[in-house]
């Protein structure tokens, strides 16, 4: 069975990819290990949150391009996928991070307010500040409706044609000189002309079949959903409530969503999670959800949100797979242009998922990618370790 192009992975920026490729005529096989909808990796859930509110500029042209693509998706899908919230974020009236947004949105004509903590906590009664602190809002930020998103894509991808094999895990991968070969853990083989490797946190056991080691690190996260105490004057729903990322800990930011369909507000603690072992990433075989990780959310909502009940009504987790930067990998294979890598998006990646798309498909078939990849380029890893940077 030979293809164009497989691609290996099928959460939201594979399955954007598919959809990228097929629009681009080609046959694509999309293989995804699990059954539609699953809960097991880095794509599922009501919510994530999409922003300008970056320290780089890159993301910010990022972000625009998000913005416009997830709106031709809506028209596409006949759904609405983005919800407008505005983004407020918060820390230190000195902290690094607020100047870094300030100076980013200003050179990039963002429009954003800068607020003291006594302002923010009348125009923004959600959230309380204590003196000594500052708040940036900006009024374009949301939320992307997550599994009605995934849904849509999929859906997309299979009226452009994408023939898409749930079920199906990659065992084995061989790249020949002009094309891919891909082996089910059942035995069934596909070819294709190009390969993009899309898989998450299962990325690093394929990357070695391809001769690739990325220093990833896979986490286990968790995020909570908290209710509106049983007498609140304030209205916690997506529309009403913005995001909200908190850099008082600015080496691991707390961030919040409205509530969308679970009946709570979701908040989590930004890489708080415990590392997982290969074994770990079976589903079958994640250890418990971290208790501690939960204790510093918990007391978080305590201290940051005065008209939510701190016993939650939901508990997950999800999947984290990130490099030492936080930064993406977008590139192609050194030795074999035929095989295209992306990975390393958890944590702040969902939004850009038709720009990543995008990007994938121009890398899988030779074209210029939409915007400069310096950034996201494997060759940043072949010096040794590269410096940490939190990307929230």
């Amino acid at each position: 069975m030979t293809f164009g192009a497989v691609v290996v992975g099928g959460g939201v920026v594979g399955t954007a990819a598919a959809l990228a490729l097929a629009r681009r005529r080609e046959r694509v096989l999309l293989l995804e290990r699990f059954a539609p909808g699953h809960p097991h990796g880095s794509s599922h859930g009501d919510g994530r949150i999409i922003r300008f509110t970056y320290g780089e500029a890159i993301y910010v042209e990022m972000a625009r391009r998000a913005f416009a693509a997830w709106a031709e998706l809506e028209r596409a899908a006949g759904e609405t996928l983005v919800e407008t919230t505005g983004s407020w974020e918060c820390g230190p009236s000195l902290s690094p991070q607020l100047a870094e947004l300030e100076a980013i949105l200003g050179r990039c004509g963002i429009p954003f307010e800068r607020w003291t903590a006594a302002e923010s906590n009348r125009r923004m009664p959600h959230f309380r500040l204590p003196a000594g602190s500052a708040a940036i809002y900006q009024r374009d930020g949301g939320v992307v409706r997550a599994d009605r998103a995934v849904r849509a894509l999929r859906r997309l991808a299979a009226d452009a044609g994408v023939e898409i094999r749930d079920g199906e895990r990659a065992a084995a991968i061989e790249v020949l000189a002009d094309r891919v070969r891909v082996r089910s853990a059942a035995g069934v083989t596909w070819e294709a002309g190009v390969l993009v490797l899309t898989a998450g946190g299962w990325a690093p056991e394929l990357l070695a079949q391809v001769g690739l080691e990325v220093p990833l690190r896979i986490t286990r996260e968790q995020v909570a959903y908290f209710p509106a105490r049983a007498v609140s004057p304030v209205d916690h729903r997506v529309g009403a409530m913005p995001t909200m990322i908190d850099y008082h800990d600015r080496e691991q930011p707390f961030y919040a969503l409205p509530q969308i369909d679970v009946p709570g507000v979701k908040v989590g603690w930004h890489h708080g999670g415990a590392e997982l072992t290969a074994a770990q990433l079976e589903p079958e075989r994640r250890p418990a959800l971290d208790e501690a990780n939960f204790a510093a959310v918990r007391a978080f909502v305590e201290r940051r949100f005065p008209h939510l009940d701190p016993r939650p009504v939901e508990r997950l987790g999800c999947l984290y797979t990130n490099t030492p930067d936080y930064h993406f990998v977008l590139d192609r294979h050194p030795r074999w242009p035929h095989v295209v890598v992306g990975t390393g998006f958890s944590g702040h990646g969902f939004k850009f998922a038709p720009v990543l798309g995008e990007i994938l498909a121009a890398l899988a078939r030779g074209e210029t990618p939409p915007v400069d990849l310096e950034t996201f380029a494997l060759a940043r890893f072949a010096g040794g370790p590269i410096r940490r940077r939190i990307v929230a």
